[in-house]
């Protein structure tokens, strides 16, 4: 059954929306990966950690790694 003016109006403009969330988390994303820079190449980590490796382990990998197990677009089923 083909959609109606207003079904295919609406569903573009949900589109619209879900596409603006999507860029403003890669936006986000890339944040988080400059900040990450920063601190290695500046070496902000020294006062608790020896290197930027035990000071990610020790703070972030847990963190990180729930975000990358979140299922990826072709994962995701109804």
């Amino acid at each position: 059954m083909p959609y109606s003016v207003k079904e295919e109006n609406s569903q573009k403009m949900l589109l619209g929306q879900c596409e603006a969330v999507i860029q403003e988390g890669l936006k986000s994303i890339e944040k988080v990966e400059r900040a990450f820079a920063i601190i290695e190449q500046m070496q902000l980590y020294k006062e608790s950690c020896d290197d930027f490796e035990t000071y990610y382990k020790k703070n972030w990998a847990m963190k990180m790694k729930l975000l990358s197990d979140l299922p990826h677009p072709y994962q995701i089923k109804e």
